[in-house]
């Protein structure tokens, strides 16, 4: 089972880097070089400090919500917790599912009780998965307004942006509302049950300890709901969290000495954030820089400037803190649990 599921990671991380081979290879390599040499190193270390200030804003949506539920833990262990959580997502991105868990693995290290860190870990990733999808409706609407779509493409927008509504309202009934809470819960005992029966999962599945786990995280939920205003703070973080993401991309056009405005540069922006949603490639490896180098290119721009400032980006914002965080990783995950 792991050496297939190995398997799969590997095909798939294959797959990315022919994708980006692929991408580069339809640029002009000379000029590629050339405009390489020429980088704005000033902008080039104002994009640093932009991805360094945006995962210390994704850390501190997380430390807002561990205060609100009066849990604390030092701010450079919370960071390392967000960091770590967010390179797992890029790795495995599955609509955000394996960031969720790893926080809930890397919380419940730290003595908080499993039920909190699960009710912690989906407000976290509601609040910065809300802004990403609010960001790829407004890239949408911005890119029919300004150019011409054709029929298809504009069906195909609509049935993704009806996805992105209903997983978006979903959570937010899950998160807002007991009652729903509740009936989603019912309805996943009712496939737990009938799935156990069927495949003989009986010895996996306890229903007495599902119910307990559900009761204490029905209750946290509650007590982080219970006064809605303590919920500004990590909001206003997790908006400045994507602000400061699109400043880095902002900068890496700087960079390249090629600068866009803000609306093109939303667009190219929205498509590289949901290639990054569901892809089932590591870290979208050649997706994420193809999709956006050919959103820039369609919409007019320079097809080298686009893809070098496309590149600088997601090695400053993506491939710096990844490894970064792979000496946290070790640290967390070779630790023995106590």
């Amino acid at each position: 089972m792991i050496f297939a599921t190995r398997k799969r990671f590997w095909f798939a991380a294959l797959l990315g880097f022919a994708i980006l081979f692929y991408t580069i290879r339809q640029a002009d390599l000379t000029k590629l070089a050339q405009s390489l040499e020429e980088l704005s190193m000033m902008w080039v270390l104002a994009m640093v400090l932009a991805s360094a200030s945006s995962y210390l804003c994704i850390a501190a949506v997380l430390d807002s919500l561990l205060k609100n539920t009066g849990q604390r833990i030092p701010f450079f262990s919370t960071l390392k917790i967000s960091l770590i959580s967010c390179t797992l997502n890029y790795l495995m991105a599955i609509g955000g599912l394996s960031g969720v868990a790893a926080k809930v693995y890397l919380l419940s290290r730290e003595k908080i009780p499993p039920s909190k860190t699960l009710s912690i870990s989906m407000v976290h990733g509601f609040l910065t998965n809300t802004v990403a999808v609010l960001f790829v409706y407004i890239g949408f609407f911005s890119l029919s307004s300004e150019y011409p779509l054709k029929d298809r493409e504009m069906e195909l927008g609509i049935i993704i942006l009806i996805i992105a509504f209903l997983l978006t309202w979903i959570t937010i009934q899950t998160i807002v509302h007991e009652a729903f809470r509740k009936k989603l819960w019912r309805l996943a005992m009712t496939v737990a049950d009938f799935l156990s029966e069927k495949l003989r999962w009986a010895r996996w599945f306890n229903r007495n300890r599902a119910e307990t786990f559900f009761e204490n995280f029905n209750d946290s939920m509650n007590l982080l709901l219970r006064n809605i205003r303590q919920l500004w703070a990590p909001a206003l973080f997790a908006l400045l969290d994507w602000m400061l993401m699109f400043a880095c991309l902002k900068f890496a056009f700087m960079a390249v000495h090629y600068p866009i405005d803000n609306s093109t540069l939303l667009v190219g922006f929205s498509v590289g954030i949901f290639a990054g949603l569901f892809s089932f490639i590591p870290a979208s490896i050649g997706l994420m820089e193809g999709s956006m180098a050919g959103a820039f290119y369609l919409m007019g721009l320079d097809y080298d400037q686009a893809l070098l400032a496309t590149l600088l980006y997601r090695l400053v914002y993506f491939f710096l803190p990844i490894m970064l965080s792979v000496f946290f990783y070790r640290q967390f995950f070779k630790a023995p649990l106590e």
